[in-house]
């Protein structure tokens, strides 16, 4: 019997071995011999290339489990805002790739690690499970070093004892990604292998692909919250506007601060949860509540409400008229304040003080009864509200004050309308009086007079006359004033022509250069009106009757939502230095010896457009002539 075995190698590697048999004695000649070591050798190969096909298609299996896998979790992490349903997605990608791995996900709360989701093996390790929940302090080196670097760390060959890290003996390889938001690290997120002392290249770019897609869910996260927070304070702040809009309509009906406190607190109590709202004034050395909404939930603390309290001791009120800042609690102290009894219901309390012209004038008080912090949306709320308050009050105080002038200059107006009335009535008989007996002196005396008594007399009749003038000019101004208003539409147009040919008729030997351009049509009263044009164009008339060539323009502007009627002159002019001068009743700029009459016509003008609505507006320069105008607002459609 005789047998031969032929070992297969490969590469140096054994794989088998192969026996032959033979049931007779058999001597193997030098061919046999060399065709079975040739057999062994294709056999080697060929043995090598099925186990190498075997293994290339497991690592294939492998690699196609673990990119479906991962292509799952990436799906899973485009549009997760839920940070932590992404980790435990992320773990379960990890506990394929490394089957017994461990991992957790920790979040910075209180100076400390804690970890908020990890995976079931944990349960079988009590201890490091209790130590990992108690927290791991910010020093322990595997969270130390990311949070100083900002970087993954990945530690080979993991040591207990160096890491400060206790019940983890069962741990060869560590790694830790720190998520930061912000630039600021809020999260860790770990790995822990028993069986790979190292980690790879190709392990370290899976972990570091994980912990991208946690980070970038984080800061999706915050984004969102973010977002939220800031739609509830948009939501709030237009609630809120929305509701003062209305409030502050009142202003147009009334300038009561009362009323538009009133409903400030009325809208205040509307927009927020379960409490009541009080507005707080000092009244003689006591918080007073001058308005409220709602119940307060307990008789005795309405009772001590209405009785107030004593300023200087109570911080939720003092504190605010101090500060001129608002003061959120988000948890109510029951005895800050009052008797502890009266308020143990209440559990968070706003305060926030009225400003008007820069003063404090009462404070916003806003208690709540529900455990509920005051978020960014409340604050926005009670902000804006008791800033859009302190703004219509003073707006209020404004319409108050300029009602009270307005009264009191039209009490004032009439007071000088009646006195200028009743002494120009008055002035006329002594002036009668003086004219009378001058003619009646004059016919007594013998004549020829001399010429100084001849004087006398005329300088008597000139200074009488003058007053009258000045009479008829007060009467003018008073009759003005007192006139009802007739609104019509006035055509401007013809009433420049009117007054233009009373000027040729009165004026025949006058030269003038007229340059009228269109004019509109306006609203007012005709008569009035027609008073001052014919100021306007008697006053160019008049002082330009010393030039050789006397031209007078006349035009309108269209200025949007008003009328201008400018007449402008080549006349003597004026110093603008004293412009305010040329409305003043009797106020002149030239010596009344050159230019005649009363001065009373520019003022009356004056207050005639300012009963319309409109200003008088003057312009000139000596020698070179002078634009006077006025300007009317446009009738509303």
């Amino acid at each position: 019997m005789a047998s031969a075995v032929l070992p297969l190698v490969e590469g140096g590697r054994p794989l088998g071995v192969i026996v032959l048999d033979f049931r007779e004695p058999h001597h193997f000649t030098p061919d046999e011999r060399h065709f079975l070591q040739t057999l062994a050798v294709h056999c080697a190969l060929a043995l090598d290339r099925a186990q190498l096909a075997s293994n290339l298609e497991k690592q294939v299996q492998d690699r196609t489990a673990e990119l479906e896998a991962f292509v799952r979790f990436a799906e899973a992490a485009d549009g997760e805002t839920n940070v932590l349903a992404l980790a435990r997605r992320a773990m379960d990608v990890l506990t394929l790739l490394f089957p017994g791995c461990t991992s957790a996900y920790y979040d910075l709360e209180d100076g400390q690690w804690r970890v908020k989701v990890y995976t079931s093996d944990l349960e079988a390790q009590p201890d490091l499970l209790a130590s990992i929940k108690a927290g791991m302090p910010l020093d322990t080196p595997v969270f130390a070093q990311p949070m100083q670097t900002g970087q993954p760390v990945f530690v080979d060959g993991w040591d207990p004892q160096k890491e400060h890290f206790a019940h983890t003996e069962s741990y060869q390889s560590v790694a830790t990604f720190p998520l930061m938001v912000g630039g600021t690290i809020q999260a860790m997120f770990a790995l822990g292998i028993k069986d790979i002392p190292r980690w790879s290249g190709h392990h370290q770019a899976v972990f570091r692909s994980v912990g991208r897609s946690l980070r970038l869910a984080l800061e999706r996260t915050e984004t969102a919250r973010q977002l939220a927070a800031q739609n509830a304070e948009l939501l709030a702040r237009t609630q809120a506007l929305e509701g003062f809009a209305a409030l502050t309509h009142e202003l147009g009906l009334t300038s009561d601060p009362g009323v538009l406190i009133g409903q400030a607190v009325a809208l205040v109590r509307s927009l927020l949860p379960p409490g009541y709202v009080i507005f707080w004034q000092v009244q003689g050395g006591q918080w007073r509540a001058t308005a409220q909404r709602g119940d307060v939930g307990n008789p005795e603390l309405q009772a001590a409400i209405d009785a107030g309290f004593p300023v200087g001791q109570v911080p939720s009120l003092d504190l605010p008229y101090q500060t001129r800042e608002p003061l959120f609690q988000d948890h109510y102290d029951p005895a800050r304040d009052v008797a502890p009894e009266l308020v143990e219901h209440v559990s968070t309390v706003a305060t926030l003080p009225v400003l008007v012209n820069g003063e404090v004038m009462g404070i916003f008080n806003a208690p709540l009864f529900g455990l509920r912090p005051w978020s960014a949306a409340d604050q926005a709320v009670l902000k804006t509200t008791v800033h859009s308050l302190g703004l219509a009050l003073e707006r209020a105080e404004q319409a108050r004050q300029v009602t009270a002038q307005r009264d009191l200059l039209q009490a004032s107006n009439e007071e000088l309308e009646a006195f200028t009335y009743s002494v120009s009535h008055d002035l006329r008989t002594p002036v009668r009086h003086i004219v009378s007996f001058g003619d009646l002196l004059r016919r007594s005396l013998p004549e020829p007079l001399d010429d100084k008594a001849e004087r006398y007399l005329g300088i008597i009749r000139t200074a009488a006359d003058t007053l009258n003038t000045l009479i008829d000019g007060m009467l003018d101004v008073s009759r003005a004033s007192r006139q009802l208003l007739k609104a019509e539409q006035v055509e401007l147009d013809r009433v420049f022509g009117a007054v233009r040919h009373e000027v040729g008729v009165a004026l025949p030997q006058r030269q003038i250069d007229w340059q009228v351009g269109a004019l509109p049509t306006v609203t007012g009263d005709a008569g009035l009106l027609r008073r001052v044009v014919t100021a306007l164009v008697d006053n160019a008339v008049k002082y330009t009757r010393g030039r050789d060539r006397a031209v007078i323009e006349v035009w309108a502007e269209d200025r949007g939502q008003s009328w201008a009627v400018l007449v402008r002159d080549n006349g003597v002019g004026f110093n603008p230095q004293y412009g305010d001068r040329l409305f003043t009743m009797f106020q002149r700029l030239h010596r009344q010896e050159d230019f005649e009459g009363p001065a009373v016509s520019l003022a009356n003008a004056r207050r005639i457009v300012a009963r319309h609505g409109g200003t008088m507006t003057a312009e000139g320069q000596p020698g070179v002539g002078a634009t006077f105008g006025f300007v009317l607002p446009k009738a509303s459609p």
